[in-house]
C-alpha cells in the first residue's frame, strides 16, 4: 500500500480524535455531562469560549498537515514539527489562561478569607467590650455588682474547702450628694475615678475592688487571719482617702464610712455578708464617737480578738 496514503489516514483521524473536545467547546456535550457541572457553567465559559477556537482552529491545522504530508511524503518531519511547534503554541495560550483563571480565584479566596480574619476579629473585640460593659462600671472600670457577686461565691466556696477566712469592705463617702452640688457632676464623677484608684492601690493585686453604686465601693479581701487583718486593711484604705483630691483647680478633702463582715463569723453567703457590713457601716455614720469603721459584730469590735484589732476598732 503507497505510504503516502497510510499517512494520510493516519493524520485524517487526529480531529475525529478531539471531537468530544470541540463539542463541549461549542457546548453540544450530553446533556447528563451538563447537568453534572452545571455548578460550574459560570466559571468554565470563559474557558470554552477559548476552546471553541482553538479546537477548530487545531482540526484545521491537522488536516492542513495530513494534506500537505501526503503531498510532500518526502518531508514528513518538517510538517510534523510544524504541528507539534502549533500544538505547543496552542497549548501555552491555553495554559496561559487556566494558570490566569486559577490565580484570579486564589487571590479572591485570599481576600475572602482576610475580609472573614478581620470580621472575626471585630467580633471578638466587640464580644470583650460587651463583656466589659455587662461586668465593669462604665466610670471608674472596677467590677460591678454582677462581678462582685460572682467572685464572693467563688470566694466563698474557695474559703469553705480550705477552712479559712474572708473579709467584706463596705465603704460610703461621707455628704457626697453636696460636693457634686456644689461642684458639679462631672467633678463628682472625676473625684470617683481618682477615689476608685486609691483604693485599688491600698489593696493586695488578689483582692477585689468593686463599685457597688453611686459613692459605694466593696472591698473582698481573700483569705485574711482575722478581724485584725480586715481592720488593717480598712485602715490602708481610710487613711489613703485623707490626702486631698486636687481636681480642676479645686482641693477638697473626703471622709468615708467603712463597715466589715467576716466569713463564716458574720455569715455564709454573699448577700449576706454584704448585708452584715452595710449595716455596720450606717452604725458608724451614727455613732457621735465615730472613728471611720465598724465592725459587723459588735461584740467582736468591743471585746476584739487581741488588742492590736480593739487599738484599730
Amino acid at each position: 500500500m503507497d505510504p503516502r496514503f497510510l499517512y494520510v489516514t493516519r493524520l485524517w483521524h487526529l480531529p475525529l480524535s478531539i471531537e468530544p473536545l470541540a463539542a463541549w467547546a461549542a457546548g453540544r456535550w450530553p446533556a447528563a455531562a451538563r447537568a453534572s457541572a452545571a455548578s460550574d457553567d459560570g466559571e468554565d465559559s470563559a474557558l470554552r469560549r477559548l476552546l471553541g477556537w482553538a479546537t477548530p482552529v487545531g482540526a484545521a491545522m491537522a488536516t492542513l498537515a495530513a494534506a500537505a504530508g501526503g503531498a510532500l511524503a518526502d518531508r514528513p518531519s518538517v510538517l510534523g514539527a510544524l504541528v507539534l511547534v502549533a500544538i505547543v503554541a496552542t497549548a501555552a495560550v491555553l495554559f496561559r489562561r487556566f494558570a490566569t483563571r486559577i490565580l484570579g480565584r486564589l487571590e479572591g479566596e485570599i481576600g475572602e478569607r482576610e475580609t472573614l480574619r478581620a470580621a472575626l476579629v471585630a467580633a471578638r473585640r466587640t464580644r470583650e467590650e460587651l463583656r466589659t460593659l455587662a461586668y465593669h462600671d462604665n466610670l471608674t472600670g472596677l467590677p460591678n455588682r454582677t462581678l462582685l457577686h460572682d467572685r464572693l461565691g467563688v470566694a466563698i466556696t474557695h474559703a469553705r474547702r480550705q477552712g479559712t477566712r474572708l473579709a467584706v469592705l463596705f465603704l460610703d463617702l461621707d455628704d457626697f450628694k453636696k460636693m457634686n452640688d456644689s461642684y458639679g457632676h462631672a467633678f463628682g464623677d472625676r473625684l470617683l475615678v481618682e477615689l476608685a484608684g486609691r483604693i485599688r492601690a491600698s489593696v493586695r493585686a488578689g483582692d477585689t475592688v468593686a463599685r457597688f453604686g453611686g459613692d459605694e465601693f466593696v472591698v473582698l479581701l481573700d483569705e485574711v487571719s482575722g478581724t485584725a487583718d480586715a481592720a488593717h486593711v480598712a485602715t490602708k484604705v481610710l487613711e489613703a482617702l485623707q490626702t486631698p483630691f486636687r481636681l480642676d483647680g479645686h482641693e477638697v478633702t473626703v471622709a468615708a464610712s467603712v463597715g466589715m463582715s467576716l466569713f463564716p463569723d458574720d455569715g455564709v453567703s454573699g448577700d449576706e455578708l454584704l448585708r452584715q457590713a452595710d449595716a455596720a457601716m450606717y452604725r458608724d455614720k451614727q455613732d457621735e464617737a465615730r472613728c471611720g469603721l465598724a465592725a459587723a459584730s459588735a461584740e467582736r469590735a468591743l471585746g476584739g480578738e487581741d488588742d492590736e484589732t480593739r487599738g484599730v476598732l
